[in-house]
């Protein structure tokens, strides 16, 4: 993979407040929702046998914009999804950084050469979406699960940097774009003035660390450039035993954010670059194809 390099990363987040209206770092923006998950399209769709709910009790039965909602349907829009969960359509992401893709993020800021440590945010820094999935009959069945990031005009910088985490019974799985080994920060607790950015390239290597701060390498699975879209990266997840309509549905937690201590995450600014995220859901036995 071409090494695209972003401004945008862990360590540059001060005072959110301060670099909004200052402008002297680049933000991510989403720009938006829509950008963020093509809405208005094929949000989070399901088929092949399958029928999903998101977090606040109900779904859409079509992708129309104002369709009507029902409790178990084939698409999840922002409105199916519980307040807190995801950024909102203003919001930015801010980079954070996890290695495991479950409950352990931080954040990290950069002020005087030093690092320290901030708070990170679900639904402000960060996506999480809590998906019910089931069969549409009475017997189980298993499911597969595709995700795609997705950049602009072969821009793929936010892409580069992105992550998706899946958990679905028990085990999380982590997807990104082919690079370099991403050590990721599992400190909270770094204290000011303690441990510098020595190279001057805002991310914590582990030369940097010293001790002081808690790193973990990153295990994830590869997003594969698509054939016929190159701003394309995908990869499907097997969901095996996926519960009868008869009971409440399994719990999937799927979690976007921006791996700030990703190597990807340096360099020039990464200010209004495009991302959008897509789900789909079907049946394992569904023969895999090429989303346009």
């Amino acid at each position: 993979m071409a090494k695209r390099k972003l401004g945008l990363s862990l360590i540059v987040l001060i005072v959110a407040a301060t670099t909004m209206v200052s402008g002297t770092y680049a933000w991510f923006l989403v720009g938006g929702f829509a950008e963020l998950f093509d809405l208005g399209f094929e949000v989070i769709e399901a088929g092949g046998g399958i029928e999903i709910q998101g977090s606040a009790g109900h779904a859409h039965a079509t992708a129309e914009e104002g369709a009507e909602q029902v409790e178990w349907g084939a698409y999840l829009n922002r409105d199916c999804f519980a307040a807190g969960e995801l950024i909102a359509e203003d919001g930015k992401y801010a980079p954070v950084s996890s290695a495991t893709g479950k409950d352990d993020f931080t954040k990290v800021g950069l002020e005087g050469g030093y690092f320290a440590s901030l708070t990170p945010q679900v639904g402000v820094d960060y996506n999480e979406m809590r998906i019910k999935i089931r069969s549409t009959t009475t017997e189980t069945v298993d499911a597969r699960m595709n995700i795609a990031l997705t950049g602009r005009d072969g821009e793929n910088e936010a892409v580069s940097a992105a992550r998706v985490s899946v958990t679905y019974k028990g085990t999380t799985t982590i997807f990104a774009m082919a690079g370099d080994t991403t050590y990721a920060v599992t400190s909270n607790d770094i204290s000011p003035a303690t441990v510098m950015d020595s190279n001057n390239n805002s991310i914590i290597d582990q030369s940097e660390a010293q001790g002081e701060v808690n790193l973990s390498a990153q295990t994830v699975t590869t997003l594969e450039q698509s054939e016929v879209d190159t701003n394309r990266f995908e990869a499907t997840l097997d969901l095996p035993g996926v519960v009868a309509n008869t009971g409440s549905g399994d719990e999937i937690i799927v979690r976007i954010w921006i791996e700030g201590n990703d190597t990807d995450c340096t360099g020039e600014k990464l200010s209004a670059k495009y991302l959008s995220a897509k789900i789909t859901f079907g049946s394992s036995s569904d023969t895999e194809t090429e989303t346009p």
